[in-house]
Formats: structure tokens, sequence, C-alpha cells
């Protein structure tokens, strides 16, 4: 079974991230996101969604799936049901993440295993260390603000979400490479390119 090198993709709020998996795969990763295991999860028939109801009740259910948008009003106004949910969450993403793992390097056609992870460093159950390397993107929050209102978000959804993550720069601390994206999508492509010929070639 091939041994692919896990490489963890977290960032700031609106940053790029997915735009950087998206050009990942193209070049021959195995990309999985935790929001899309999640979003997936998200129904009344699986175990998440079960415990997710004993939460919440049947409020944030709609036709058998979770209403993610109603449930995020509710946890933005009650935090301690934020964290109960997180503690739901988390340890799922973190064992379908490995689950994915195993199942890529069986297939043996990828050349890297990345997982985008939004709240890697946040979490209470960490993944982060199971990587061998972390890569941050980051952009200034201006930019970053603009364009999470121009994919539909609002200016009050933008703070509170950004408040529950810890700050960029303690991030690109922890990183083992940061993807400034401050400019064009040519640019972003250019610099992720660099990085990703550097993450097949060179141990973190």
């Amino acid at each position: 079974m091939l041994d692919l090198k896990r490489i963890a993709l977290t960032g700031s709020l609106a940053s790029g991230k997915s735009t950087v998996c998206q050009l990942f795969e193209q070049w021959g990763a195995s990309v999985v996101s935790a929001d899309r295991l999640l979003h997936r999860a998200y129904s009344a028939d699986t175990s998440l969604g079960r415990r997710i109801h004993r939460l919440f009740g049947s409020e944030v259910f709609e036709g058998g799936s979770i209403n993610r948008v109603r449930m995020a009003e509710i946890v933005a106004s009650e935090p301690k049901l934020l964290t109960e949910l997180e503690g739901i969450c988390h340890p799922y993403v973190n064992r379908e993440i490995q689950r994915q793992y195993r199942a890529a390097c069986r297939k043996g056609t990828f050349v890297l295993f990345v997982a985008e992870v939004p709240l890697l460093f946040e979490s209470r159950f960490p993944l982060w260390q199971w990587f061998d390397a972390v890569v941050v993107v980051t952009s200034d929050r201006a930019i970053a603000k603009e364009r999470y209102i121009r994919s539909g978000g609002t200016r009050e959804q933008f703070d509170f979400r950004e408040a529950r993550q810890m700050p960029p720069g303690k991030k690109m601390e922890l990183a083992t490479y940061t993807l400034v994206n401050n400019g064009s999508l040519e640019e972003l492509t250019t610099n992720a390119k660099a990085l990703f010929d550097s993450l097949l070639t060179k141990n973190p």
C-alpha cells in the first residue's frame, strides 16, 4: 500500500483555501474537505444527524436534512450550543479524514493526500499533529471580508465566524508553509504550483 504524504490545509476565513485545494486536486492530489464530510453526514438518518437532533430538536431539520443556515443562526446566539456541536462534529471529521487517507493509499493513484480543515488548530480534538505538514492560506482581512460578502455572506456573519478562529498570525506561526492570497487567481495558481512541487520533493 502506498504511503502518501499527509498535508493539512487550513487558514483564515475567505482566504482561498478551497481554490488551492481544487488546484492541488488538478495536479494529482487526493483532496478531502472537512466541510463536505459534514454536509454529507447532515441527515436525520445518520448517527451524526441523530446526535444533532438530540442537541437541537427538530427545529434545524427540513425534509430529513439539516438546515445549516438555521443551525448557524441558533449557535450564533448560543455559544454553549456551538461548543457542544463542535464536540460532536470534530471527532467525526477526524475519523473520516483518517479513513479516507487509508482509502487513498490503497488506491495508489495519487501523489499527495490533502485535507482541507478550516478549524484545524481550533478544535479541542487536535488532528494537526497527525499530518506531515500544515499549509496555511491567508489574506489581508479587508480582502477576505470583501470576498466573503461577494459570496453571499454578511459582515455580521464574517465577524462572528472570524471571532471563533485563531488569529491568522498565530496560524502562520504553527504552519509548515504559508501561502498568501492577496492578488489574482493567476498569481495564486503560480504560487500554489510552486508550493505543490515543494510538497512533492521536500520533507517538511
